[in-house]
């Protein structure tokens, strides 16, 4: 974790101290609880590019078969 300063008003300051203590949660956590639940983080994506036209194990054994761009 890393040290952060921000700065808000006293009445926010407050606030978020209210609802860390009603969540029974440090004031990081609270702060981090509401990020996430205002700004999801992305669901990352595996494997990248996806064709529309997926192709059996006989194609790609037969596209593999030719070769590499030669």
């Amino acid at each position: 974790m890393t040290a952060t300063t921000i700065k808000v008003s006293k009445s926010t300051r407050d606030r978020l101290h209210r609802l860390a203590t009603a969540d029974g949660l440090t004031l990081a956590q609270e702060i981090e609880k509401l990020i996430d639940l205002h700004a999801p983080r992305p669901k990352p994506t595996i494997g990248g590019y996806r064709s529309g036209n997926p192709m059996s194990a006989e194609e790609i054994d037969a596209a593999l078969a030719e070769g590499f761009g030669e």
